[in-house]
């Protein structure tokens, strides 16, 4: 059934009768002769977008009216646009002031568009406040498939009741949080529902949230937007972990059918990495209008779910504390959160460039945490440069061997350049580990036939002179020949299953992007074309297939022999520095008042003999044994 929607637009027209610009055409009763002008038709003043007038009275009909456009006249001497300082986006009942050389109104791809509205004078023949009616027919644009759970998000103005259509602009410049509210239909989709996956909330009750744009290329280069959602009360949003936190990832630019992230991840978690997140695809609506399918993915937090390491906070000074955990990000951006050196490198021929380790958790450090981050990093660094096996002092071997086979198998060439991270939990006993796997935005970009490494045009942090380390070449071999025999069955069958599932929104995400407005940014692109998820897939399938033929040349034939998970590393981890407020000096213990601690940081009430401690006493510490 065919919906109309009424939009009201108050227009003050502030022009003379008169033109301002002499080159304006005027008809043969001195009326501006107008027309929609805008982006779909490069702005022209064409005869097809020509209005008709009968008395005082504009109107036209429209067959499509989408992006940006005002109601101008040939020269632009009359040209009406919203008197806000922003432009105003269209997409349903709304009523708003605006005026001559406004800003530009932007229809959401209308159809059977009528605009009319009568000229009012007043006694010198000036233009006075009018009412622009648009009778719009809805638009036959394909909404949800009906084959997904859908996530609906109202998005307000700071009068919590306004419709704050911003969020869902082209051209979304800042990261900002908004307010609004949420709720989660599972429309019925028994293989989610089968993993455990409900509903939440409801039109009627909706949930509040805060939600703002995430990412850097991807935000400014696509009209189809990633997101950051913050919810009000932790959720088990469709059986993912729960949490306040999680992103909305777009996957605009990925070609693959949107598997790079899910092979990515998958590899991953059956690799046992000591984390991994998950996506769970979803269809969704902003503000009631139709954004396309997106991934819901749990966010890289520290949680016992999550990232399970010791929570730290924000500027810690306590010199027991500032050992972990923490969880940085190898980068490709300078940014003011972060710590760079030049990075060292024991091998030849490949780009090297700044060691940016940007932190992420906590996000605000103390001089003391900088120094404990600069140290080891600058340590790590060292090691790698010289191919020396102290490295694994600092580094968890088994887990820089099983990250890297998961983005070799799948080509990923940005890893080791941007959103690679590793984590570090507190105390004594503690190394560096490669992980959560996240963002495999360029997997499958890499020869079928070559190390990752030598296909990426950016340069790779670490991997190539990792890749010269005997120690880590031996584990790499090993886990490899484990892993294919005993763990990679299966993916395959998981490939086929997620998009058998997501097969008719990535048809109904093509139909909402086809031919849409793009951005005003420079290097602008237009959201991909997965609409054949099946000769996606199978580009997908032959990659892995031909991948991991080369791969068994380089690492071994995990066919011919039985293969059992190797043993984990055992080089010590190397000894914390001095300022990390612990010294091998056995304290007098019959000074009090006394505290214990565990290696963890954790006070300790009951401490049991025999074991090592933290004994703090006023501003000194130690290690001693109870």
């Amino acid at each position: 059934m065919k919906k109309l929607l009424l939009i009201f637009i108050n227009i003050l027209l502030v022009s003379a009768l008169h033109p301002v610009n002499a080159a304006d055409l005027m008809d043969g009763e001195g009326y501006p002769i107008l027309y929609i002008r805008g982006a779909f038709n490069n702005w022209a003043a064409a005869e097809n977008y020509r209005m008709t007038r009968t008395g005082d009275h504009y109107s036209i009909t429209l067959k499509q009216l989408d992006g940006d456009f005002k109601a101008g006249s040939n020269e632009w001497g009359y040209n009406y646009g919203t008197v806000e300082n922003k432009k105003l986006t269209i997409t349903q009942s709304t009523a708003v002031e605006a005026m001559l050389n406004g800003q530009n109104f932007i229809a959401e791809n209308l159809h059977n568009v009528k605009i009319e509205f009568d000229v009012k004078r007043d006694n010198n023949g000036n233009f006075l406040n009018t009412t622009i009616l648009f009778t719009v027919e809805e638009k036959p644009v394909p909404g949800v498939s009906g084959t997904l759970p859908v996530l609906y998000i109202n998005v307000y103005g700071e009068d919590g009741v306004t419709i704050d259509n911003e969020i869902i602009s082209r051209n979304l410049s800042h990261k900002n949080y908004f307010q609004g509210n949420y709720w989660l239909d599972l429309n019925g989709c028994e293989q989610l529902a089968a993993m455990g996956a409900q509903s939440i909330g409801s039109e009627e009750s909706p949930l509040p949230l805060q939600i703002k744009a995430r990412g850097n290329f991807t935000r400014k280069a696509f009209s189809k937007k990633p997101f950051k959602l913050k919810l009000e009360k932790k959720q088990s949003m469709l059986g993912l972990t729960k949490s306040k936190h999680f992103a909305l990832l777009a996957h605009a630019d990925d070609n693959y059918g949107y598997m790079r992230n899910f092979t990515g991840f998958n590899l991953g978690k059956r690799l046992g990495l000591p984390w991994t997140p998950w996506q769970q695809p979803v269809e969704v609506v902003i503000n009631g209008n139709y954004r396309g399918l997106y991934f819901l993915t749990e966010s890289i937090r520290v949680d016992a779910d999550r990232v399970d390491i010791q929570e730290l906070d924000d500027l810690t000074t306590d010199p027991a504390l500032i050992s972990g955990g923490y969880i940085v990000e190898l980068d490709n951006y300078d940014e003011d959160n972060q710590i760079r050196m030049p990075e060292k490198s024991c091998v030849h021929g490949h780009n090297l460039d700044a060691l940016r380790i940007t932190w992420d958790t906590p996000e605000d450090y103390s001089d003391i945490q900088k120094q404990f981050i600069t140290d080891q990093f600058t340590a790590m660094n060292d090691y790698v440069g010289a191919n020396s096996d102290q490295l694994w002092s600092y580094m968890d071997l088994d887990d820089a061997a099983r990250y890297y086979l998961a983005v070799e198998i799948i080509s990923h060439v940005e890893a080791y350049h941007g959103s690679t991270y590793l984590f570090r939990d507190r105390g004594e006993g503690q190394k560096w580990h490669f992980s959560p796997l996240w963002d495999c935005g360029n997997a499958f970009n890499g020869s079928e036939t070559d190390f990752l490494y030598n296909c990426d045009p950016f340069g790779n942090t670490w991997i190539p002179s990792m890749r010269a380390n005997a120690t880590f070449n031996a584990k790499v071999k090993a886990t490899w020949l484990w892993f294919m025999q005993n763990r990679y069955d299966g993916l395959t069958d998981d490939i086929d299953a997620y998009c058998s599932l997501i097969a008719e929104a990535a048809k109904a995400d093509r139909r909402r992007w086809e031919n849409a407005p793009l951005p005003d940014y420079e290097a602008r692109c237009e959201v991909v074309d997965n609409s054949d998820i099946q000769s996606r897939k199978q580009s997908v399938l032959r990659h892995l297939s031909r991948k991991i033929e080369w791969l068994k040349g380089q690492f071994g034939d995990y066919t011919a022999g039985t293969y059992s998970e190797p043993e984990r590393d055992t080089t010590p981890a190397a000894p914390l520095p001095s300022y990390a407020g612990v010294d091998d000096v056995i304290y007098d213990q019959e000074c009090a008042p006394a505290e214990y601690y565990n290696l963890q940081g954790i006070r300790v009430a009951h401490p049991a003999k025999g074991e090592l401690y933290i004994f703090r006493q006023g501003n000194k510490s130690s290690k001693i044994i109870y």
